[in-house]
């Protein structure tokens, strides 16, 4: 590779790494607890859950309560299974009969406890595995969100591909060179290519099945075109479980036990489990009951399957079969499998966890080569400050998500059962616990200091997650074991690793760690920055006058400008009596012998001032002087155009005339300019 097409790559890597950097650690980091988000969920009610198979669930009971509550007849209603819980999510559009009240018209989402029947709106039954899932794609910012999630996984994948040719001849020595005692940059950069490496293909993966499943919506706009703009007809092809019927009229029988179509579904094919269900046009003729679900993943990798009943007859009207291959609904199965590890088991969740917490530590390394190779003597203050301010933000943003994650799974565990609602509680202990930790980290101004104290903070209070589980709900490690509380295990041991991972972390970093970084061998006086900017454009003013043998000094200039113009004016005077001489005799007509008061104000007005600013400048360099240059250049300059355009208009005879006031104005603006860079500047010297 030539050594041109080397330094754009690499500066694509690196220039598109450091913009997505921050926003792709919050995705990452909160993308690997997003893995267990059932099971913490779980693990915050501290609940035993029965492990109810989706097709036991007796949901005619729920249909009947949710009837008397919210008027089912004429709704569409979608239920959502999710894993293995005590609770499924129920979604009530608007009825479509005419003749509904007004609490059959209105949308409904919630939870549903399929043994108590007990009922949760959305901000209820919100916990911090929902938020950290909601966090991972950004839905806390309202329309950009998911949109700003995809555009930084599009800049990863450009990462991911100019690194692989920036560092390709360098990953496998890098592996066998991975020395720690050297050079912290080597560190960083040496295990940087290794563990990204390693990460490679999962990182791949993410960035193409994030930048699918957030810019969604510019996947489907060529898809649109050959639809001819019928995005119904688009969305039911690729879609076909979410087509929708017209309501037709109240049926006046016995609403058809759904328990029975669910459990017809699920015997069609042998290890067929339900993931989600739609009914269509609840209580009317044409009422539909659509089941869909999946193969074991052990079995079939891809094998989605739906069944779509007419309720009243019984018969079935589509059914799409899981052991045969659909390429407009598998694929989307598979990027989402892909993306969300749904296969390989806890196992494969577990891989993906680990691989997302690489993925940290290699956007981390990879910010941390960028502040160590830009931080050189050769620099100027200015850069090195740049740099500086945007490595304490950025490792402020990211390292700062460890203890306040933590933290926050403390709260809510402690006082998650005295809120209502907990989604806004969440908010706001998580997103001002982590303002106030970025300010104090930001303004701290020391990585080294930064990186313990996250890992310090974070290790203690990941530790103390399991004991504060085991108070507040009696759920122990060896109590989990013993019931076969797998959920809630799971997330303790978790914690557990990760506390103690982070401790072990801490242990090792030492001053000799430090040491090696650049910004300890050459330091920045942070307390006394201003001074160090001021000195330093002293001297590179003094640097480039020297270096300059044509510099002339600002002052000199306007001087020199000031006194142009006048010489101007007496030229102009002269080239004036050049029509007396040649074409009028010497006697004007009218005249006495005396000159006009009017003919001296003109030339003191034009020459004289332009004269004494001239003086003046050599001794005088106040503010209010250097303002008032400025603005008498402006109304000479204005009055020297105006004079130029006339005597093209009317004496365009004149050439000599015509040409001095050409250079009078040529002056005059260069003249403003300086008088504009000498007000602006505070180097009385200049």
């Amino acid at each position: 590779m030539s050594k041109r097409n080397y330094n754009v790559f690499f500066n694509t890597h690196t220039v598109s790494g450091i913009v997505i950097s921050v926003a792709l650690y919050v995705i990452f980091f909160a993308g690997a607890f997003a893995l267990f988000k059932d099971e913490i969920n779980v693990w915050e009610k501290g609940e035993s859950i029965s492990h109810t198979k989706r097709s036991d669930i007796n949901y005619d009971k729920i249909f009947n309560t949710l009837d008397e509550a919210y008027e089912l007849k004429g709704r569409d209603i979608q239920l959502d299974f999710g894993g293995e819980t005590d609770e499924i999510y129920a979604y009530l559009l608007p009825s479509q009969d005419s003749t509904a009240t007004e609490k059959g018209k209105t949308t409904h989402y919630f939870s549903v406890d399929i043994n108590t029947l007990k009922r949760k709106e959305y901000h209820e039954h919100y916990g911090i595995g929902e938020f950290l899932y909601r966090l991972h794609f950004f839905h806390q910012l309202p329309i950009i969100g998911v949109y700003l999630a995809g555009f930084v996984s599009l800049f990863f994948l450009f990462a991911i591909v100019t690194g692989v040719i920036v560092h390709w001849k360098k990953i496998i020595p890098n592996f066998y060179t991975f020395n720690p005692k050297i050079a912290l940059k080597r560190v960083w950069t040496d295990a940087h290519t290794a563990l990204g490496t390693i990460g490679l293909p999962f990182q791949f993966i993410f960035a193409i099945t994030g930048a699918y499943f957030a810019l969604s919506i510019l996947v489907l706009i060529p898809a649109n075109f050959l639809y001819n703009g019928d995005q119904t007809k688009l969305l039911e092809d690729l879609r076909p479980d979410r087509k929708t019927y017209a309501w037709e009229s109240a049926y006046e029988g016995d609403i058809p036990s759904f328990n029975s179509y669910v459990k017809k579904a699920a015997n069609t094919w042998e290890d067929f489990h339900i993931t989600r269900a739609f009914v269509r046009n609840y209580g009317g003729t044409n009422m539909k009951y659509v089941i869909l679900g999946e193969m074991e993943d052990d079995d079939r990798f891809i094998g989605n399957g739906s069944i779509v009943y007419n309720a009243i007859t019984g018969t079935i009207e589509v059914i799409k079969n899981p052991t045969e291959v659909s390429y407009t609904e598998d694929v989307q199965l598979v990027l989402t499998r892909l993306h969300f590890a749904n296969f390989g088991g806890l196992a494969m969740r577990i891989a993906y966890f680990i691989l997302a917490l690489i993925t940290c530590f290699v956007i981390l390394s990879g910010v941390l080569i960028w502040i160590e190779a830009r931080n050189k003597k050769s620099m100027t203050i200015r850069q090195r400050l740049y740099t500086a301010k945007v490595g304490h933000i950025y490792l402020a943003i990211c390292l700062s998500m460890l203890p306040v994650t933590a933290i926050s799974f403390l709260f809510v565990k402690l006082f998650g059962s005295y809120y209502t609602d907990k989604q806004t509680t969440i908010y706001y202990f998580y997103f001002l616990l982590w303002l106030v930790t970025i300010l104090y980290m930001r303004f701290k101004r020391d990585n080294y200091f930064v990186n313990k104290m996250s890992l310090l903070v974070g290790g203690i209070a990941g530790l103390l997650i399991p004991i504060a589980n085991g108070l507040v709900s009696g759920q122990w490690i060896w109590t989990t074991i013993q019931n076969k509380q797998h959920d809630i295990l799971l997330v303790d041991m978790l914690w557990l690793f990760i506390g103690i991972t982070s401790l072990l972390v801490y242990k090792k970093i030492t001053k000799k760690v430090q040491e090696q970084s650049t910004f300890t061998k050459a330091p920045i006086d942070f307390k006394n920055f201003k001074a160090l900017l001021k000195e330093e454009q002293i001297t590179n003013q003094t640097s480039e006058k020297t270096k300059d043998k044509n510099f002339i000094p600002m002052r000199t200039k306007i001087i020199a400008l000031w006194t142009l113009i006048v010489i101007g004016f007496i030229i102009h005077h002269v080239y004036g009596l050049a029509s007396i001489y040649f074409n009028e005799s010497v006697m004007i007509e009218g005249s006495t012998g005396e000159i006009p008061g009017w003919v001296h104000q003109w030339r003191i007005i034009l020459e004289g001032m332009a004269f004494l600013f001239a003086v003046l400048t050599i001794q005088v360099s106040k503010q209010w002087f250097r303002w008032t240059s400025f603005i008498w250049a402006i109304l000479l300059g204005l009055f020297n155009v105006y004079h130029f355009i006339t005597a093209v208009i009317y004496e365009a005879s004149n050439v000599s005339e015509i040409l001095i006031l050409l250079l009078m104005v040529v002056a005059n603006l260069f003249l403003i300019k300086e008088l504009l860079d000498w007000k602006s500047t505070k180097n009385t010297t200049a």
